[in-house]
């Protein structure tokens, strides 16, 4: 008689999913609001620029976007063989939309480098959720 060797693998239930989204959206909140910290300390005129001049502005358009993402990947963990591919294919596209606002909309004081940090806070930001979200769910699966 010869045994099979299989896993079960748990979803993550709701809870976990709040935790996981809870850290992702802490850690990703104070990554961003140190690289804004850091760009202004450096370059004091972007400040000008709306998108960098509140840091509590900052850590909402941060936290949304976490709470969001963590649904998603939650519902993509319940409802897809691939969730982890899938929303790594997702992640991309939402960030690189996420940067045509940052250099096509008519704000004031708006220059590259403005734009630029701008969009690089989101890149931080979604490097940050993404992975606590990923790590997160694989630890959780296993």
């Amino acid at each position: 008689m010869t045994m099979i060797n299989s896993q079960i693998t748990t979803q993550p239930d709701r809870n976990q999913w709040i935790r996981i989204g809870l850290v992702a959206a802490v850690t990703s909140i104070l990554a961003v609001l140190m690289t804004q910290w850091l760009a202004i300390a450096i370059w004091p005129d972007i400040v000008l620029f709306k998108p960098l001049d509140s840091y509590p502005r900052t850590a909402i358009f941060t936290a949304i976007p976490t709470a969001v993402a963590t649904a998603l990947f939650a519902w993509l963990a319940a409802h897809k063989p691939q969730p982890v591919q899938t929303f790594l294919k997702i992640s991309v596209v939402v960030l690189l939309l996420s940067f045509i606002p940052d250099y096509l909309l008519p704000v004031p004081h708006k220059t590259v480098l403005a734009s630029s940090m701008a969009a690089f806070m989101h890149l931080v930001a979604a490097a940050v959720i993404v992975t606590v979200l990923v790590v997160g769910y694989r630890q959780k699966i296993e």
